[in-house]
């Protein structure tokens, strides 16, 4: 017979404090960058938010410190938003249509500053 047994995780205070440290750096919303209109609509900003999350992977940078799933109100109904690092931010911005202004003045403004221009 085969046995498993679920290991229940216990939240402690410590754990509680390690969240509240993480959640400072969480500044920014993804939906931030639908009011600059760099996206325009939640379709576009989830497929920038997953080459952002891509990104992070790949450099094996923690996502729960830079990407957290939340729920907000607008107007009269709930949606789904994300709290970003300023890290998590630049990349949703950088990884969004380069079609819209905001979005190519940051590109461009990153290039000028990484060549020292």
């Amino acid at each position: 017979m085969l046995m498993t047994t679920d290991q229940s995780r216990v939240h402690t205070r410590i754990d509680d404090f390690v969240e509240s440290l993480t959640d400072r750096n969480l500044t920014f919303y993804a939906s931030d960058l639908m009011k600059l209109e760099g996206c325009q609509s939640m379709d576009e900003l989830s497929h920038a938010l997953k080459r952002a999350t891509e990104v992070c992977t790949c450099m094996h940078m923690p996502l729960q410190e830079n990407f957290k799933a939340v729920f907000r109100s607008q107007g009269s109904e709930v949606v789904q938003d994300w709290r970003l690092s300023p890290l998590a931010y630049m990349l949703l911005v950088i990884n969004s249509d380069s079609r819209k202004n905001v979005v190519a003045k940051v590109q461009v403004e990153l290039v000028k500053r990484m060549l020292n221009l």
